[in-house]
Order: structure tokens, then sequence, then C-alpha cells
């Protein structure tokens, strides 16, 4: 359902996850949630109405972050998929050269006043998104989405961590200097293994080691800790520092996803991109966060009717070697089926695991067989190794 907000405040006591709601202006999208994650889209807008004109300050940037709406959306579509429940998505529709979402309201507006307002409009509903995680969740992540032309075919996750910061120690960035700035510090603070920051940015529990895992080269991440030298590298903008706790008070923490083009522009790549943030964003919550997530996921009352929870879930997914079912109920049996319909796998479910390091890469569904007799099928991309 599309429902128009007259202001941002009428509509506030009525949003209703799986939603969708359009500001006052027309050129802010909110999909209301019910889970611990914020997705916000600010570059990625086609919209240019004549009646709102270019922006034109000094050192303004006009272009699209192309395709970031798309692979929001997919992520959006794809967690609901894998869930049964919403995220919360924000989206400004218009394009970058009416206006930036991600500046001050001065860089970003212009001095237009519609833009003005709409710069309004799209942070409220980051707030009000921000205030149901917490009332929901008590603590949560917000993602600013992003495309970045680098030379370096690699994801950037900023954390408000500098490239120069990040070329320091481990030692360093569990200071108080290397924490007081970052977007992630109340999480720092208050996570589920007590992992230190520089553990949460470049460790094995991080955000940028579980997109590793699933083959999308990534900094910070073990693998590679931090830019070297003078590399191009987007540590995060106003959006990352205003939605996120570097404040040390906010329950939000935030990250900026800087995706390069390769992945972004290819519409395989793409879709391989989009099943694999939106699970590896599931996976984040359920390790740093709260480890009962992945069998909670929408357990939130909504008109006292607890909504919809998907029962059982594939990690990891995509894969290259093996699988294990996340499931409140005993798996039987699985079933393994290509896209035409062949069965390819078909056994009882006996070990913690899988292996599926024989199939080719691709798309599958699996079919399992609970102890009640009950039937389920899900999605699995088998990814190169």
């Amino acid at each position: 359902m599309i429902l128009l907000c007259s202001s941002i405040f009428a509509c506030a006591q009525n949003f209703i996850p799986g939603n969708t709601y359009i500001d006052a202006t027309g050129y802010v999208e909110y999909r209301a949630g019910n889970l611990p994650i914020v997705i916000s889209a600010p570059h990625g807008g086609y919209l240019e109405p004549s009646s709102i004109p270019d922006r034109s300050c000094t050192g303004c940037i006009t272009g699209r972050d192309s395709f970031t709406q798309e692979v929001s959306d997919g992520v959006y579509n794809s967690i609901v998929a894998e869930t049964g429940c919403y995220p919360h998505l924000i989206i400004n529709l218009l394009h970058r050269k009416k206006f930036d979402a991600n500046r001050d309201v001065q860089d970003a507006a212009d001095g237009d006043p519609t833009v003005i307002q709409t710069w309004s409009n799209y942070h409220n509903f980051i707030d009000a998104a921000k205030t149901q995680v917490a009332q929901d969740y008590g603590s949560g992540t917000f993602y600013d989405m992003h495309g970045h032309g680098h030379t370096i075919q690699r994801i950037e996750l900023g954390y408000l961590l500098s490239r120069t910061e990040l070329q320091q120690s481990d030692s360093y960035l569990n200071t108080n200097s290397g924490t007081q700035d970052s977007s992630i510090r109340t999480l720092v603070n208050n996570n589920l293994q007590n992992l230190t920051q520089a553990q949460l940015v470049r460790g094995s529990s991080s955000l940028g080691d579980i997109l590793e895992s699933r083959g999308f080269h990534t900094v910070p991440s073990s693998a590679d800790p931090a830019p070297q030298g003078t590399e191009s590298y987007f540590a995060g903008g106003y959006n990352t520092r205003r939605h996120g706790s570097s404040d040390n008070t906010s329950p939000v923490s935030a990250v900026q996803i800087e995706m390069n083009s390769n992945i972004r522009f290819n519409t395989v790549s793409r879709a391989t991109l989009i099943d694999s943030l939106a699970i590896s964003m599931l996976d984040y919550h359920i390790i740093n966060y709260n480890n009962q997530f992945a069998n909670q996921y929408c357990a939130v009352l909504n008109n006292n009717e607890v909504l919809p929870i998907k029962k059982t879930s594939i990690f990891p997914n995509p894969s290259s070697n093996k699988i294990t079912f996340i499931s409140t109920e005993l798996i039987k049996s699985f079933t393994v089926y290509d896209t035409m319909g062949k069965i390819i796998l078909n056994d009882s479910y006996t070990n913690d695991y899988v292996d599926i390091s024989k199939l080719e890469s691709g798309m599958y569904f699996i079919t399992l067989q609970t102890g009640n007799d009950s039937k389920e099928t899900l999605r699995l991309v088998k990814a190169d190794r």
C-alpha cells in the first residue's frame, strides 16, 4: 500500500511495516519496517523536474550513483523474502543535480524551498525509522548506500575513520582517539562478543569479512585492512555522521557502503550483490547484536498481532562450499533442484552442513522436510570458489 503524507508528523503515529509512504513534495519514499535495519538511498534518484533548478553551489557534485536505487530496492526485497519481515528503506527520488540527500541543507538544496522541505522530510523519515528500531530492538544499524568510481574495484565501508586512521595499528583504533568519531561507537561499547573497534571494523566478525566470505573484495576487512598509501577511499559522509553513533548516544550505528562500478553495472553481478548484501546485513546483526535474531526476525507487535516470522534460512547464502540450515524446527531431509526443476541432490540432513562444492555456480532451490512433515522451499545461490 502506498500512502501520501501531508506531513511526516501526520503519518508518524501510523507507520505500518510493509507500507510505502510518500512525503508531501512527492520526492521521498519511505517503506516502513519492523527490523533493526535502516537502508538509505540518497544518490540514485532519477527525477529532474523543471520546476526545481539544478544545484549550482561551489563544488557541487551532481552525478547520480548509478544503480544504487535498484540495489537498495533489491536488498529490501531480498530481506523481505528471506525473513518475512521488513527493513526500513528511505529513497531520494530526485536526481542528484536537484537534491543531494547526503549533505547539510545548504549544499543539499542550494536554497530551493521545495528541496529544503524534501531534505527535512528525508531525514525525518530516517529519524522515525531509527526511533522505531530503538523501540523494538534497542539498537540496530543504518546503511547509507553509494556507488564509487575509484580505480580499485572493491567495496569500501565507511565508519568515519579516515584512510590515515585505518592505516594505524589496531591498538590505535581501540584508543579513545581512535574511537571518538566512529559511526559505530555505541556498538563498540556494547556488542555481543565484547569485540574491540578494530575487530568490528576489520576482524572476523566485521561486515567487511562477511562480504569477503561471499566473494566481494572489501576494505576494511581482514584481507584488506586499510587503503594503502594515497589510494582513494570514502570514509563516510553527512548521513553516516548524522544518523550513526559518533555522538556516543545513538543506539543506531551507521556504515556507509560504497559499491564499485563492476558489481553495480553488470546485471548478473548486481543480482548476486543484492542477495549478498541482504544476507550480510542480517548476519552482521546476528553476530554482533543478537544471536537469537535469526529465529526472531520480526517478533514485534502490530495491532496486537505478531507479524509472520520466516522459520528457516540458509547460511551462508551465496556459498561456494558448505551451507547449513538455521531453523526453529528439526530438518529431516532436503532436496536440491536446479532452475529447470531437475533434482540435483536428495538426502537426509544428518550433519550440521551440506557440501555444495561440486555444484556448478548459479541459482538453486532447496525443499526442506521438517520433523512435523511440513515442507519449505528456499533459494540458494552457489558462488564460484
